[in-house]
């Protein structure tokens, strides 16, 4: 009797532990899997400003739904649609989609945001000549 009993102990614990195994696997494989649009928690209303020549610029950068622009004053609008992203760390995120600015167009451009709180900077990954630009506030 006390055989068989740690032996429906030893098969139920392994069911346990199989289970918590599963749900685990899946959580990851979903957190690296791409969704269409944009992250929720990075939608709203950006603002930044900075010093160009003794010129204060303020650009701002809106993320919606299903798609971002990023708008300069007396600068080209730039817009990102036919989005799809994937959270690649904490608050971090990769975005794929069409870049347009002015008469350029990039498909399968990658764009990187990162966002800390109240705050995101981006910077565009399809080249490694641009940086992160500087931090945003969300408006």
């Amino acid at each position: 009797m006390m055989r068989k009993t740690g032996k429906v102990w030893l098969i139920g614990l392994t069911v346990l532990t199989m289970g918590v195994v599963t749900t685990t696997t899946t959580t990851q494989a979903e957190a690296a899997s791409w969704h269409a649009g944009t992250p929720k928690a990075l939608r709203g209303t950006w603002h930044r400003t900075y010093h160009n020549q003794g010129t204060k610029i303020g650009m701002h950068f809106k993320v919606s739904g299903k798609s971002i622009d990023l708008a300069r004053k007396h600068h080209t609008e730039s817009k990102w649609t036919n989005l799809k992203y994937r959270q690649i760390g904490k608050g971090t995120y990769l975005l794929v989609g069409t870049y347009k600015t002015g008469e350029l167009t990039e498909k399968s451009s990658r764009l990187k945001i990162i966002q800390k709180k109240n705050q995101l900077k981006f910077k565009n990954a399809w080249s490694s000549k641009y940086e992160y630009l500087g931090w945003y506030q969300q408006s």
